[in-house]
């Protein structure tokens, strides 16, 4: 557990490093997603993510759709899980002190170590500092995703930088959103029978619905918040953009999950199969034997919200 006079989380590194709770002390705002009567418990290498139990922040490495390992080499053909490894192994931990957590896990399916130190700092933040290490002679093309699963129990608005226009659907043609590479106006558009809608809002669990969309390449987005209704709680995310260059959104009003969800997922690869990243050359490439940094901060708040704060 880390905590601070403004917040607390909590993490469990035998189940992939997840983060259970995310509350601001404050307002007793809790933002991640409960399992809603699953059990927590360690995952079977190679499970399917809805199977599972469907709450809080998971770690997606090193792909998020199931697919072969693309790159020619001595892993090319490795068979990547659904949602990657990382949310499925045990983490170690480094070190818990001084109002740090270190955690460390080395890769399964491909040579890789990938290192999660996170802190609390003030007004109200959390920040996860990563590292990714490739250990072998190749290179090594990679998808890394957050995956906070936040909870809108009585709606939401997602919030984006202001070069957002357009969002790209990205998932099949069933859900309701067109083929793959449909793209919609951000933050109205229209559907396709023709309506207006409001794609950055986030209905009840009893639509039974859901929806996946990406910024557009070229945005190269470097905030996004959520805004909770009525409350007005909030929350912003923030990254650097030139490490971490992509932006997905998965919310989820009861379609799998028991209850509304927004997940915000800056990411290193456009699309969620690694495969199909490469093909685009939409995709974050490590030398052999580097290694690359970069940080997530998370920002919790009430009352005056986030509105429009390209900073």
């Amino acid at each position: 557990m880390l905590e601070s006079d403004t917040l607390r989380t909590l993490v469990l590194p035998q189940l992939g490093a997840k983060l259970v709770s995310l509350l601001d002390k404050r307002s007793g705002a809790e933002w991640l997603a409960d399992s809603g009567g699953r059990p927590l418990k360690p995952v079977p290498y190679g499970a399917s993510f809805v199977d599972q139990d469907m709450s809080g922040w998971d770690e997606m490495f090193p792909t998020i759709v199931a697919c072969e390992y693309p790159l020619a080499g001595e892993c090319y053909g490795a068979q990547l899980p659904d949602h990657g490894e990382a949310w499925a192994l045990p983490w170690s931990i480094g070190y818990a002190h001084d109002g740090e957590v270190n955690l460390c896990l080395d890769g399964k399916a491909l040579p890789y170590r990938l290192i999660r130190t996170f802190s609390v700092g003030e007004p109200a933040k959390l920040i996860l500092h990563y590292e990714l290490r490739n250990l072998s002679q190749e290179h090594m093309p990679y998808i890394w995703a957050a995956h906070p699963q936040f909870v809108c129990p009585d709606g939401a608005q997602i919030l984006l930088p202001s070069q957002v226009r357009q969002v790209c659907n990205t998932i099949p043609a069933d859900w309701g959103w067109g083929e793959p590479e449909t793209r919609f106006d951000w933050p109205e558009a229209l559907n396709l029978a023709g309506q207006k809608v409001r794609i950055d809002r986030v209905g009840p669990a009893s639509l039974k619905q859901a929806r996946k969309f990406f910024a557009l390449p070229e945005a190269h987005p470097a905030w996004a918040a959520l805004v909770r209704q009525p409350a007005g709680d909030w929350l912003r995310l923030d990254w650097d953009p030139t490490q971490v260059p992509y932006l997905g959104m998965w919310i989820d009003e009861g379609a799998l999950s028991h209850t509304a969800i927004a997940a915000l997922e800056p990411t290193t690869g456009f699309y969620d199969s690694l495969a199909v990243a490469c093909q685009k050359k939409e995709i974050t490439i490590l030398e052999p034997g580097q290694t690359r940094t970069w940080t997530l901060t998370v920002q919790l708040g009430t009352g005056e919200q986030p509105y429009s704060l390209d900073l």
